[in-house]
């Protein structure tokens, strides 16, 4: 009985290896403590080579150690998906250093 529970199992996992890929939808995660901007950019590296940006979630959590920037980004493959074409939007202005622009 265990014999034949064991081989329907295999056949079945076998089977399902060797089927033709469908198309995969998922999130890629990513933290920096660079800017949220990091934080998506990273977190779309780790999307497959095909897929389509859906959306994007992201937030900021505060320590003692700094700010970490969290990036959460939806994917489809699906050949039907279509891109958002919207750009990021951030919930406040992001600070720029007094020294970046070289202004003293």
């Amino acid at each position: 009985m265990a014999h034949r529970f064991l081989l329907t199992a295999g056949l079945l996992l076998g089977g399902i290896a060797l089927a033709p890929q469908a198309a995969q939808a998922g999130w890629s995660e990513y933290s920096s403590a660079i800017s949220e901007v990091d934080a998506c950019n990273q977190a779309q590296y780790l999307m497959p080579e095909q897929a389509v940006v859906q959306e994007f979630r992201y937030g900021m959590r505060t320590t003692k150690e700094g700010n970490t920037f969290t990036c959460k980004v939806r994917w489809s493959e699906s050949a039907k998906a279509q891109p958002t074409d919207q750009p990021i939007l951030f919930p406040s202005r992001i600070r720029q250093p007094i020294f970046a622009a070289g202004w003293l």
